[in-house]
């Protein structure tokens, strides 16, 4: 197809010679057809004038930094989201698992909780605090593995105790008449036993009786708080006073338990000369 001919900006009349026609000469000036610019129609003009965000280059909009898109009227977004994340409005939207202005670093489950950091993915948590998400509560020192973690308070297995389950625990906490130490119950005053539940009796019923419930049931022979007494047989038959196991008769009595009267008394208290 023949164009009109243009030396500069001013068409001169129809030249058979140029082909392509870019445009139609007007009064000596080009009216050039869309898609083409300058004084002769021999440049490509760019979608929107690049909307003033860039510069166009051979007919393609060269975009300014932060913008994109033919006509430069995209919002860009940093690294191109890394190919990680699609852009919304120049903002990157990461996909899962990708975080970051421009979804360059990897994202942690649950963001840590709140109870850690991120690191390439994977939570530190803080102290205290424990799980791919830092979600679960820690117990000190791992319950010394004697018990198990139950909400950050360890729940210890039989025979431990503490805040860690690192002591040993005493059969029914001593009965609260007692210490623990090491496993073992250290008794209060006038308790005894395993735990501590069972009371004691004066100087452990002088090994002459034994101890029910705090008193002292003292063997044959023997009496008092402590079976340190020795006893008289019959408890001299109450006609005398008994002294370190023998009877001490009153008058006009005799014999081992005071029931016999003395040589030359008779009668019922033993009370009448013969």
């Amino acid at each position: 197809m023949s164009s009109y001919f243009s030396t500069g900006a001013v068409c001169t009349t129809f030249h058979p010679t140029i082909n392509d026609s870019r445009g139609r000469c007007v009064n000596g000036q080009c009216v050039c057809d869309p898609g083409f610019t300058g004084p002769d129609c021999s440049s490509s003009t760019c979608p929107d004038n690049c909307n003033d965000r860039g510069r166009c280059v051979n007919g393609r909009c060269v975009c300014d930094a932060g913008f994109t898109g033919p006509n430069c009227g995209t919002r860009g977004c940093p690294d191109n989201c890394n190919n990680r994340g699609r852009c919304v409005n120049g903002k990157c939207v990461c996909d899962s698992g990708f975080t970051g202005q421009d979804c360059s670093e990897m994202s942690c489950p649950g963001k840590c909780n709140g109870r850690g950091r991120c690191v390439n993915g994977q939570c530190v948590c803080d102290p205290g605090f424990s799980g791919p998400d830092c979600s679960v509560e820690t117990c000190p020192d791992n319950c010394s593995k004697r018990g198990q973690c139950v909400n950050g308070k360890c729940v210890c297995e039989s025979g431990f105790t503490g805040p860690d389950c690192s002591s040993r625990s005493c059969p029914g906490d001593c009965s609260n008449h007692g210490r623990c130490v090491d496993g073992r119950c250290v008794c209060d005053s006038g308790f005894t036993g395993p735990d501590c539940s069972s009371k004691t009796c004066p100087n452990d019923c002088n090994n002459k009786g034994r101890c029910v419930n705090g008193k002292c049931v003292c063997d044959v022979g023997f009496s008092g708080q402590d079976c340190s007494t020795k006893t008289c047989p019959n408890n001299c038959s109450n006609k005398g006073r008994c002294v370190r196991g023998r009877c001490v008769c009153r008058r006009g009595f005799s014999g081992p338990d005071c029931s016999e009267c003395q040589s030359g008394f008779t009668g019922e208290n033993c009370d009448t000369g013969e």
